[in-house]
């Protein structure tokens, strides 16, 4: 597997922890934050979602110094002449060593694939719904002059907002980035009187007061990496709510009367309840699916934190969250950078050791997650206690490629070029063990030292 893929399954499986992390602390705090403001619970969400995002991406690639260089080496690999046989003792019997778990190579591609897929097909649906809204915004019309003079007692005129109406909606929405648009349902249009024209155009207006439809394509073009995760999907629908919300008070200081607003919001709902529109682009005044609690919200009486009480939630927030951010950093070191560490330990030359001279020679060169190199021939022969009675290089002394060569837990795997296996185990930083898969049970290992 690439050096590039590695880094991939490592970003999404610390993705896959961290998110979810972040997601849980966030829903502890909800019924915390629900007593403050909306605005503020909107921000928090908001600070939560970039924060998750980032995490992973941070704690992946921090600790590693390169995803396309792999590391270099002291030692050139030499190619395969392609000519003589290997000459290792061949073993009777299979190996009985204990193999720990690790995730194939083979598999994380799979995953890899899997999930660039994923992300190609949320872009495409994504940028389908820029143009579905781009298209609705070209074929609406404008607004009449008597609705658009209505309007500016509401709509602060440096805005430069316009008001349109459109037969492919059902229900009002906001539109632009540099150049806002509010979109009324022209099924609709008949039916509404100056008090719900008023608060709909209150509230679509504190959506563009806010910033909500900017902020809105960011999330979702930073997101979706990793919009497959459960946790953003919680963290967006969590912003989606809260921002109606605060678009919900603004519209109600506005207009000066809550629950004045919030039978108007009813009223509303029952014109223009229909299937969900197609543009998911676009902000509409239903959106969040919280139609029943934000009615609650403008109508019911509820004690609001104080400054006091809003500084020390806010003191504790970012205390939890970032010691959260310490431990996540942490575990994705342990989980990413120990077998790093030990497969720097395996790159060198070893020299395989009988009665204190060299039989053998091995180079390991790391690439990326795996390993190269090449072996050099050598005859064995054991005794009865499955101790080395001989071992000496081969006549034909030509080093034969390494194949594949994997970390098994903390031991390295080795397939050499015609068949032979063995694993290396480290004893320390300049001695290691060489087991031949296949030997007896009984045989004892190879000695083998790191050349200085």
């Amino acid at each position: 597997m690439s050096s590039i893929n590695e880094a991939l399954f490592d970003l999404l499986f610390n993705a896959l922890l961290q998110i979810g992390f972040f997601a849980i602390l966030a829903a502890a705090f909800s019924r915390l934050g629900s007593k403050a403001k909306p605005k503020h619970q909107y921000f928090f969400y908001l600070a939560v979602l970039l924060f998750s995002v980032a995490a992973p991406v941070i704690n992946t690639f921090w600790q590693s110094p390169s995803i396309i260089v792999a590391e270099k080496s002291q030692q050139q690999v030499p190619s395969d002449p392609g000519g003589a046989n290997h000459f290792f003792w061949s073993w009777d019997g299979h190996s009985e060593q204990h193999k720990q778990f690790t995730i194939p190579p083979g598999f994380q591609s799979w995953i890899v694939s899997i999930w660039g897929v994923l992300v190609l097909i949320r872009l495409a649906r994504f940028s389908r719904a820029v143009y579905r809204v781009h298209r609705l915004r070209r074929d609406a019309s404008i607004l009449s002059p008597a609705q658009v003079g209505m309007a500016g007692q509401i709509i602060d005129p440096k805005y430069r907002v316009v008001l349109l109406e459109s037969t492919a909606i059902d229900d009002p929405v906001t539109v632009g980035v540099f150049h806002p648009a509010i979109l009324l349902p022209s099924r609709v249009l008949p039916d509404l009187g100056e008090q719900e024209l008023s608060a709909i155009l209150a509230h679509e207006f504190g959506h563009i007061r806010r910033r909500d439809f900017p902020v809105h394509i960011l999330c979702e073009l930073i997101s979706l990496p990793v919009a497959w995760h459960p946790g953003i999907r919680y963290l967006m629908s969590k912003i989606s709510e809260t921002r109606e919300l605060a678009c919900d008070d603004y519209a109600a200081v506005r207009l000066g009367k809550r629950r004045l607003y919030a039978s108007t919001l009813l009223r509303l709902a029952s014109l223009c309840w229909q299937a969900p529109r197609g543009n998911a682009v676009g902000l509409g005044i239903f959106d969040g699916e919280n139609l029943e609690a934000r009615i609650m919200t403008l109508t019911e009486k509820k004690l609001s934190l104080s400054r006091a009480a809003l500084i020390g939630l806010a003191l504790a927030t970012s205390i939890t969250f970032g010691a959260g951010a310490v431990f996540a950093h942490a575990a994705s070191r342990q989980a990413s950078s120990a077998p790093s560490n030990t497969a720097k330990k395996f790159a060198g030359t070893w020299h395989w050791i009988f009665e204190g001279r060299s039989f053998a020679t091995m180079i390991l060169v790391r690439d990326g997650s795996n390993f190269t190199g090449t072996v050099t021939p050598s005859q064995i022969a054991l005794d009865d206690n499955g101790e080395l009675s001989q071992a000496d290089p081969s006549d034909d002394s030509t080093p034969k490629p390494i194949t594949k060569a994997t970390l098994e837990g903390s031991a390295l795997h080795v397939t050499v070029s015609d068949g032979f296996e063995f694993t290396v185990s480290l004893k320390d930083d300049t001695h290691a063990e060489i087991r031949p898969v296949g030997a007896p049970p009984k045989m004892k290992p190879i000695p083998a030292e790191k050349a200085q």
